[in-house]
């Protein structure tokens, strides 16, 4: 089964955790780091093709744009952490990840197992330094007991994707078309154009915008800028692009996004301002 990327777990950059029965989940990946600690019976999970059942007290973890995916053949009980990708994608040293995908039962499992219960309260949070602390707690063991390898930069499409997304993660601010990524990666455009279509199902400008937007979203939400300062800062070149991505994503416009989450501001003036510029 060809795995997707899951798209609307990029959409939020909120904490989830969660207690499941008898887990099962198509093949996917994302931006995040997914952590599965089974508490009950035994899962078969895969990572990158790499398939192991873990029982009572073992631990698969998916680094960032693994393909990954759990079947429960029988029953289990287990927990399933997915750490937001603006700090996953900080928390390992630069070029690393897991040495292996899986951790087998030992001492630090309770440790691990007792982090994850704390974050339950932490379920849809963001920026709470408490939930930051048990994350280090839970990748701390984890990197103690797995160890941590070089990141394959191979050559193969899996591993290259996955050099474009974490590249793209950190980079969607800046100007970039096909042809800069074409020129860091040293592979031409068209190629990268159709690699990007097929294992994400949509175009490179499509999933840029979808960045910038998220970005811009937060902005909307977190600060008092302007919708015009937050659209620049968020790297679209004109109003008028942003209103349309924005509202291709969020299925409103940015006004009124904005006078959702923030009712009492002054949106009214500042996008009459905005869409008058643009005329």
């Amino acid at each position: 089964m060809k795995a997707f990327f899951e798209l609307s777990r990029e959409n939020d950059k909120l904490l989830y955790c969660k207690e499941n029965e008898n887990d099962n989940c198509n093949p996917h990946f994302h931006a995040n780091i997914e952590v599965n600690f089974v508490l009950k019976g035994e899962m078969e999970a895969s990572i990158n093709g790499n398939t192991q059942v873990i029982t009572e007290g073992c631990v698969s973890v998916a680094d960032s744009y693994d393909t990954h995916y759990y079947q429960t053949p029988k029953n289990s009980k287990s927990l399933l952490l997915v750490i937001p990708a603006d700090i996953s994608l900080n928390i390992l040293p630069k070029d690393t990840t897991f040495a292996s995908p899986f951790m087998n039962a030992c001492p630090r499992s309770k440790t691990i197992a007792d982090a994850i219960y704390k974050l339950l309260e932490f379920n849809g949070s963001k920026d709470s330094m408490i939930a930051k602390g048990y994350i280090y707690v839970v990748i701390g063991c984890l990197i103690e007991q797995i160890g941590l390898k070089s990141r394959n930069l191979g050559s193969n499409s899996a591993d290259l994707i996955r050099n474009i997304l974490i590249y793209l993660e950190k980079n969607y601010l800046n100007d970039l078309t096909v042809k800069d990524l074409a020129t860091h990666f040293g592979y031409h455009k068209d190629y990268l154009s159709r690699l990007i279509n097929s294992k994400l199902g949509c175009g490179f400008n499509y999933y840029l915008n979808f960045l910038r937007a998220r970005h811009a979203a937060a902005l909307i939400r977190e600060t008092n800028q302007s919708l015009t300062e937050i659209s620049y800062q968020s790297g679209f070149q004109s109003f008028r692009t942003f209103n349309r991505a924005f509202q291709s994503f969020y299925e409103v416009t940015p006004y009124e996004y904005k006078r959702q989450c923030r009712p009492h501001s002054d949106a009214d003036m500042e996008v009459k301002k905005a869409l008058h510029n643009i005329d």
